[in-house]
């Protein structure tokens, strides 16, 4: 391996800097789907969307502070910074102040999962073209000697394509796991954010039918 490194070249030391930074993110993720995000199954969605259709705000923050998912803390943030109890006392609600807590809780779930994720996309995407640099060089370097032994040498063009090569597969070997862990955990995040998005809209529709409904229990009484 070693060997390996050595005949690479120059360029095989920013691959391995970016493969250390792609392997630190990989398993930053893991860790952070494990510890976070295995919570999130389809029982405790089940038992989520009932509980925000039932309406019992304790009961749903007590539910959730027990997870430790990204559904769970968007729901405690958006029930703790958005006072339901005020709904009971007045018969209008601010829509707008609405919409940005929940912008905002979202955007907070959004740093969180997405954490490293422009790491590994340029780990993916530079390792093969510093491949790419260290074969020109390589070819380069073969080429030069070449010219120098003539053609009859071929020795004086071994180490230039050997570099060539070296660096040309270092580059595919860094980038094509970055690549396919990138696009695993994208997926993942996707899911996470669309059941996130999911609860928001659940929540808010269920403030806003509460406010409805008191505006037309007012109208009756009158």
């Amino acid at each position: 391996m070693i060997h390996y490194f050595k005949a690479g070249g120059l360029f095989m030391w920013p691959i391995l800097l970016a493969s250390i930074c792609g392997i630190a993110v990989i398993l930053e993720k893991m860790y952070y789907f494990f510890k976070n995000e295995r919570d999130m199954t389809e029982s405790f969605k089940k038992e989520l969307i009932k509980l925000v259709r039932k309406g019992d705000r304790e009961e749903l923050l007590k539910f959730c502070k027990n997870k430790k998912n990204s559904v769970s803390i968007t729901v405690i943030k958006l029930l703790e910074n958005f006072d339901l109890k005020s709904l009971e006392e007045s018969d209008e609600l601010d829509y707008q102040h609405l919409e940005e807590i929940v912008k905002e809780v979202t955007l907070e779930q959004i740093t969180s999962l997405e954490k490293g994720m422009w790491l590994l996309s340029v780990v993916a995407n530079v390792s093969p073209q510093l491949g790419l640099l260290g074969t020109v060089t390589g070819m380069i370097t073969a080429f030069s000697g070449l010219a120098v032994a003539g053609a009859g040498n071929p020795t004086a063009v071994a180490g230039g394509i050997s570099e060539a090569l070296y660096t040309t597969a270092a580059g595919l070997i860094v980038a094509i796991p970055a690549l396919v862990a990138y696009n695993y955990y994208n997926r993942k995040i996707d899911y996470v954010l669309m059941e996130v998005e999911k609860v928001t809209v659940y929540l808010t529709n269920d403030i806003r039918n509460k406010v409805q409904d008191k505006k037309i229990k007012l109208r009756c009484c009158h």
